[in-house]
């Protein structure tokens, strides 16, 4: 007993309609990616990113440094009787930055108008300079401007400023400082 299906014509029909339907629905779809893959291209949507490496070749903190009683430095390589901390900051992003250094003093035994800094850069430049008294934030450097993917390099040294007085009063004595960096994103 053999039993032939036989295909009506409406069932033809409807495996027609499902074949153009598909077809059609592929069709759509490539035409979908490859105009948004178009648009895209054309498109003036960018990605910017602000990215900030701090390399301390010192360290970061400032713990008890020796130090000795002496007139200003007139120059980066100035460094006797002075601490000396270099650090390193580079835009490793797509954006430049406007960086912010601080000196956070976290403990400071030392009399007022004592503590001398100093700030350089990469150039020997004199960035800032002033007197580290009591704790807190001490802004050393303000809206340094730092093109991305460059570097830049710091020098901070500390010393006790000579006054023509005894000072024996201030050996012992300790001093603690973070340094910190914070950075602002800019598009040119």
């Amino acid at each position: 007993m053999n039993k032939k299906k036989e295909i009506s014509k409406s069932q033809i029909f409807y495996l027609v309609i499902l074949i153009l339907s598909l077809m059609i629905m592929i069709s759509s779809i490539t035409i979908a990616y490859f105009s948004m893959v178009a648009s895209q291209e054309n498109d003036d949507t960018k990605l910017y990113t602000g990215s900030l490496i701090i390399n301390f070749i010192d360290g970061k903190v400032i713990n008890n440094p020796t130090l000795i009683p002496r007139y200003e430095p007139t120059s980066i390589s100035d460094v006797n009787n002075v601490y000396v901390n270099e650090f390193e900051v580079e835009s490793t992003g797509t954006l430049d930055q406007n960086i912010d250094i601080y000196m956070e003093v976290l403990s400071n035994e030392f009399t007022n108008n004592t503590i001398k800094y100093k700030l350089f850069d990469n150039d020997g430049n004199e960035v800032s300079t002033g007197y580290v008294n009591g704790t807190g934030n001490i802004k050393i450097a303000n809206s340094k401007y730092l093109e991305h993917e460059k570097k830049q390099k710091y020098t901070v040294m500390l010393w006790i400023q000579e006054n023509e007085e005894d000072q024996n009063a201030e050996k012992g004595k300790n001093l603690k400082i973070t340094l910190n960096v914070e950075a602002i994103q800019t598009i040119k």
